[in-house]
């Protein structure tokens, strides 16, 4: 209900209001919104007040509006905080989705040059590589690749837990310690096999993160590598203040 005596202004709290509703899942994405005469008539206030508060959703990115259409339901963009050490399933079920993983290869190969220098071996190092696709609420959002030293996790692609996490298996069964790792996110486009496996279209955009995680002796423990939707996937990063900086 809204509050006319409140400081806050109506168009405020109808879009917060609608917000609330949103997140519980009223409407879902791809459904239309109630009209602007609808909301008028529910709320009691002028065109101008429910556009207002329609204008904040849509900028917010909760809805998108079709000329002569409607305002329909967009899917959000689930954001993931570059801050710590966490894989892609363990980020997304902290924000309440459902996230499924689907091993599509895995194997023994040899390091290339690119995999020897990231993992600090020799080309040619026995490898384990783990393939999977990444799910959320049975819609493909991700694909990604793990590569580990043989040597270092003997036998970890005959454990089934893979599939769904492959850092509890290197922490929980080898005892690997996730101290730190670097991070690279780079803008691509799809190609006709990455929009094949994630059903989207050639061209679309995507991000490709490649991650290298160490242990507390700042030794490399693997190689990751996902490559995520742009429309329905975003990176957050903190950033430290420039105490001591002379301005410029």
């Amino acid at each position: 209900m809204l509050d006319k005596n409140s400081p806050t202004p109506l168009y405020q709290q109808i879009l917060k209001e609608l917000k609330a509703q949103l997140k519980a899942g009223k409407y879902r994405p791809g459904q239309r919104m109630p009209s602007e005469a609808e909301l008028m008539r529910a709320y009691g206030v002028s065109r101008m007040t429910v556009r207002l508060a329609i204008d904040g959703l849509e900028k917010q990115g909760y809805v998108t509006k079709v000329q002569g259409r409607g305002t329909f339901v967009r899917k959000r963009k689930i954001v993931q905080e570059l801050s710590a050490i966490s894989s892609w399933s363990e980020n997304l079920r902290t924000q309440g989705l459902q996230v499924e993983s689907r091993l599509l290869k895995k194997a023994e190969i040899a390091a290339d040059e690119d995999a020897a220098e990231k993992l600090e071996v020799p080309a040619g190092t026995p490898l384990y590589y783990i393939e999977r696709l990444k799910l959320v609420d049975g819609e493909p959002l991700g694909w990604g690749r793990i590569w580990v030293k043989k040597s270092q996790f003997p036998a970890l692609i005959e454990q089934e837990e893979i599939v769904d996490s492959v850092y509890t298996v290197l922490e929980g069964r080898y005892g690997a310690e996730l101290a730190r790792a670097t991070e690279v996110v780079e803008a691509m486009v799809a190609t006709r096999e990455l929009a094949a496996r994630l059903s989207i279209a050639v061209g679309a955009p995507l991000l490709k993160v490649t991650r290298v995680t160490y242990d507390a002796n700042d030794m490399p423990l693997e190689i990751s590598r996902i490559i995520s939707r742009a429309d329905r996937y975003a990176y957050k990063m903190a950033l430290a203040g420039r105490r001591g900086q002379k301005p410029r």
